[in-house]
Parts: C-alpha cells; structure tokens; sequence
C-alpha cells in the first residue's frame, strides 16, 4: 500500500524560527569539506573557536579512576554536583574576592545552555537586549528564540565597549546587557575602569548584565582579567565554563553565577531543559578545579606561540592591519580593506586559493564587514609558518 505524500505545510514550523537563519559558516564549511577531496594541499583552518590542545593528562588520569565509581554513572543533582559548586564557590573567593554559596550556582551543559537558559527566564517578548558589535553570533538568535529583540551597540576602534554608547542604545524595553570579555571574536579585553563604567551605567537604569566570561583564565601580556560581578554583585550573572580553561571544549561543562533571585528563574529553566549536566564530565571539571595551576602552563605557552606566529603571518601582508592588542582568548580580527576586498570574499579566496579557513566579520554583527576571525587555538606553530607562507605566495601572485 502507497501512502500519498502531503505537502509539509509551512505553518507547521514555530513562528519564531522565522528570526533565525543558518550560520554562514556552512557555506564556508561546506566548500572547505568539498576541496579537502581534491586539493593536493592540506586545508589550513583557523575557522572554529577550538582547541587541539589535549586535555591535561593529570585530569584523565584520575577521570578513570573516578569513573569506576558507580556515583559518576547516576543524574546528579539538578544544580549540578555539590563538590563541583563547592570548588567554584572556593575558586571565586580566592581570584575574585566574591561570596558566592552553593545555592548561588547551576552547573549546565557549556556555556550555550546558560545562555539560553537565562535568555528564556529573564527576556519576555518584546524586551530589548543589548550586545556587543562584532560579538559571538549565538547571541542573537539565542536572543531572538526567548522572544527578545536585539539591540547592537558597536565597538570602538580597539574593540571595547564604551558606556557612553551603551547609555545611548538603553530605552525603555532595554532588559539586559550581554557583556563578553575577553571577547569572541576580537581577542579584545577590557581594563577594570572600563568594565566599571559600563556596567555601573547598566545598574543604573536598572538592566540585568550578563557577563559571558568563557575566556576569562586566556589573557596575555600581564593583562588581569575583571570579573564583571566585582562591580555589582547584585545586578551581575556570570556565565563561564571549563571548555577554553582547561582545554575540555568536548566536555560541555558550563555554569551560571547570579544573586538568587536572579539565578532562582534561571534554574527552573535548567531544570526543564537538561535536568543535569553530564556527570563524568562535572568531575572531570572538579579534578580540574583541584588540580595544580601549572597544569595550564602548557596550554599557554603554547598559545602564546602561536598567537605571535599567526600575528605574523596574516599582519605581513600588505593589506592586512591588525590596528589593536588582542590580549584574550585565542583570536585576532585584523581589517583586510587594504587589499580591495571585504571579510567575505577574503575568506572565499584564502580558502579558493590557498586553501586556508577564515570567518569574514559579517557572521559577528554588521559593523565589520572588512575584518575576519582568525582562530589560532587550532593549528600548531608549524602549520600556522605553513600558512604565512601560502599567503605571501597568493597575494605575490594577485598584486
């Protein structure tokens, strides 16, 4: 018997999914994959936010041993394993001077459940929400899902955040701040007056500020990261994980931080949405918590090779200006006007041409149509030399 197929109707789709489109990175994904069959070059990626640096074996090792425990095989509690709150409530106090308890905490699945989990508790339809202008693309549509409307406030020439135009954008729907420093995808950070300034403006008006601190512990040159809930404890939610810390992106162990009556909502989302985060994982994330500092030395120096090699290799070209200090994370976001085209047809003919991956900045806002994300957490010194050479080569080649 043939059952007749009917038309999917379109109405059948949630309405709010009307706001959301695709990443354009599966376009670019997608032609790398294609030319990884044929070209005789290996593909050179600085495209994904990741890391190929192993997490620390001193973490594994003793993962294993936990994992023979019949505990780490069960749910665990909703807000997340209490030894793990306990480690983050210890890690505060000592970096960050902060006293947050237990009941101040929910462990979740990476930072992208926090979010969204916030997002849905706290943004009604029609509430505006102000993010950064490049910043990491998720928040918009995450934005968009909870039924808020984003409102862009762009950055400055360094790429930091001024509160004079955060003042600007605040109107009478404005409900909360997304704040990210050090930020995806610049690599820019902020200094302790500047992060007061803006979140002391926020307060004021009486909006939420959440403060997407995954890239706190990744800073260079002496630079001291401030946590935003330094400033108003009150007013502030943390959002953080272990993935870019300690190298345990495939982990997804994230967390909130917030006053309770702010994380009480955020919560009872969690609670719906994912139950409990991954138990393995949240051990792991407490060996991690208790292991010694040094662990990440390595995870560093080698991170701060490569960010001076991948400086190098993309700022030597004619063209190419990299017109800050990108002293966080593992990003530059160098302006290509110079050589006579924007962010997207530069990465189309790196990839084309070179076979190297880029982000053109349109995937991060709309004031940086000239600029691209270069990813360094990815490739090894070698291959990042590899790469400088390769484009010295096409753009000999084009100019």
């Amino acid at each position: 018997m043939t059952i007749e197929k009917k038309n999917l109707n379109p109405k059948r789709t949630a309405s709010r999914l009307s706001q959301i489109r695709p990443s354009g990175l599966r376009k670019l994904f997608d032609l790398e994959h294609k030319l990884s069959k044929s070209s005789s070059h290996k593909i050179l990626s600085f495209g994904l936010g990741n890391l190929n640096i192993p997490t620390m074996p001193e973490i594994i090792s003793q993962l294993k041993i936990a994992l023979d425990d019949p505990v780490s095989h069960r749910y665990s509690p909703n807000a997340g394993l209490l030894e793990l709150r306990e480690a983050l409530v210890a890690r505060y106090k000592t970096e960050y001077h902060l006293d947050y308890t237990t009941d101040q905490i929910v462990i979740t699945s990476g930072c992208l459940e926090a979010l969204i989990d916030a997002f849905i508790a706290l943004i009604d339809p029609g509430d505006e929400v102000l993010i950064q202008d490049p910043t990491f693309g998720y928040y918009a549509s995450q934005i968009s899902l909870a039924g808020g409307k984003v409102r862009p406030v762009p950055l400055n020439d360094k790429f930091e955040l001024e509160a004079d135009l955060v003042n600007e954008a605040i109107t009478s729907k404005t409900k909360a701040l997304v704040l990210n420093f050090p930020c995806n995808p610049t690599g820019s950070v902020m200094s302790r007056e500047e992060i007061r300034a803006v979140v002391e403006t926020a307060a004021d008006k009486g909006i939420i500020i959440i403060s997407d601190e995954a890239y706190e512990a990744i800073t260079f040159n002496g630079h001291k990261h401030t946590c935003a809930a330094e400033i108003d404890y009150d007013n502030v939610i943390i959002i953080s994980s272990f993935s870019k810390t300690y190298c345990m992106t495939g982990f997804r162990v994230g967390y909130v931080l917030a006053p309770p009556e702010l994380l009480s909502p955020i919560s009872l989302v969690h609670q719906y949405n994912t139950a409990c985060a991954n138990s393995p994982a949240q051990i792991a994330a407490k060996i991690a918590l208790h292991s010694p500092s040094s662990i990440r030395e390595v995870m560093m120096k080698k991170l701060i090779e490569r960010r001076a090699e991948t400086i190098k290799a993309f700022t030597s070209v004619e063209g190419i200006k990299l017109n800050y200090n990108p002293l966080g994370a593992f990003y530059i976001y160098p302006d290509i006007g110079g050589l006579g085209m924007n962010g997207t047809e530069f990465s189309e003919f790196l990839l084309e041409n070179c076979q190297i991956v880029v982000v053109p900045g349109t995937e991060f806002g709309t004031t940086t149509p000239n600029h691209v994300r270069i990813s360094y957490g990815f490739l090894n010194q070698k291959d990042i030399r590899e790469a400088g050479t390769r484009i010295h080569s096409c753009f000999s080649k084009t100019h």
